[in-house]
């Protein structure tokens, strides 16, 4: 499956959530993720770009692959998904037998909503809030991009990891 994204970074969800529920609709209850990416030892996964990524969900473990798709207006990716029956930390050891360790891990407060093919997520991390609009196509992104009243020009392809580096770095420029 594609998976097309943009996210815009957002002071506060008050805008948003107005406009959503102008539209007819209004973000889930919040649920906070745990989020896990692992790699092999050497890194040769992030190397190419390619997320494997364990979260904790309703009925177990999510596990997540991501493989880019070079693109100029959206972050694209192939993405599978599969959910496992078991503990995330069950799923840890598991890949762990294979060689897999954690390299990453980052947790998110998240409140989910469609509209029409786009699934709009509302994320609150430790660095911030972001909208991410995500489809399957071009087009369902940018008719929520439009209809939520952003700027596509502003939107971020970046992963939550690199925005948490670029936050820490930031923190610590200010700390010297």
């Amino acid at each position: 499956m594609l998976e097309m994204e943009l996210k815009f970074r957002v002071d506060d969800f008050h805008d948003v959530e107005r406009r959503l529920e102008s539209s007819g609709v209004s973000p889930g209850d919040p649920v906070r993720e745990n989020n896990l990416v692992l790699d092999l030892m050497g890194g040769p996964l992030g190397k190419t770009d390619t997320l494997f990524r364990l979260r904790n969900c309703e009925k177990g473990t999510l596990v997540t692959i991501k493989k880019p798709i070079p693109s100029t207006a959206l972050k694209v990716r192939h993405e599978q998904e599969a959910v496992l029956e078991c503990s995330q930390e069950d799923a840890q050891k598991l890949f762990g037998l294979l060689g897999y360790g954690v390299v990453y891990r980052y947790e998110k407060t998240r409140r989910e909503c469609r509209i029409g093919e786009a699934l709009i997520c509302l994320d609150e991390l430790w660095f911030g809030r972001f909208v991410e609009i995500e489809a399957q196509s071009e087009e369902a992104v940018m008719k929520a991009v439009d209809l939520l009243g952003f700027d596509p020009a502003e939107g971020i392809r970046f992963s939550y990891a690199a925005l948490e580096k670029d936050a820490e770095l930031s923190c610590d420029s200010r700390d010297t």
